[in-house]
């Protein structure tokens, strides 16, 4: 009995977990993601502003892998899981000495201005080193991205106080394209590192 019990809270977790998060799931799947290759995803240009009031632009990026996710600060559910296991890849791929960017764009980013984001980031013990916080564009420009480059969607809740956004962890690589996929719920990040080892020869 205490295991039924036990099963059925982890099963009604994930489901009150699910309600932000939705990704058009396609591409190929693979053991350690999903290979979207084959789906030709590139990231259409952009000019955003990051957590220390920088400009960032996706030719910053060109010539680099980087990961991207989708958050926001007052997310009240699935966030406080993928920050946490992005910060775990940050320090798996420093310790493998591999020289990627990470992306967090935010879906909110009417709320979400760059102090906002350099405290969500600070409060996580996140280097922003290599990690940029992404807002100073509209609702329809996310959504654009979102749709456009990651086959995603971004939405407000009309029943909660949220932001339906993918829970994904996307890989691009050096020409914009975006190659791979991830369960950014997951906290196992060696599959990631693996690939970017296997990709960059190291």
């Amino acid at each position: 009995m205490k295991q039924y019990l036990f099963l059925l809270t982890v099963v009604l977790f994930t489901l009150f977990l699910s309600g932000c998060s939705w990704l058009y799931e396609s591409g190929k799947s693979a053991e350690n993601g999903s290979d979207l290759s084959e789906l030709n995803l590139n990231i259409m240009p952009f000019e955003f502003t990051n957590q220390d009031e920088e400009t960032v632009t996706n030719e910053d990026l060109e010539g680099k892998y980087w990961i991207a996710d989708m958050i926001f600060t007052r997310c009240p559910s699935v966030c406080g899981l993928m920050t946490p296991n992005m910060l775990n890849l940050q320090e798996e791929l420093e310790q493998a000495g591999l020289d990627v960017q990470i992306v967090s764009f935010s879906v909110d980013p009417e709320f979400d201005n760059p102090d906002r984001l350099k405290n969500y980031g600070e409060n996580y013990g996140v280097d922003f080193s290599n990690w940029h916080f992404l807002t100073n564009y509209s609702d329809e420009e996310i959504k654009e991205l979102a749709n456009e480059s990651f086959q995603s969607t971004v939405e407000k809740d009309p029943e909660q106080d949220d932001i339906i956004h993918s829970t994904k962890f996307f890989l691009v690589d050096p020409e914009g394209n975006i190659i791979r996929s991830y369960d950014g719920l997951e906290n196992d990040v060696d599959p990631i590192v693996e690939d970017l080892k296997s990709l960059t020869g190291s």
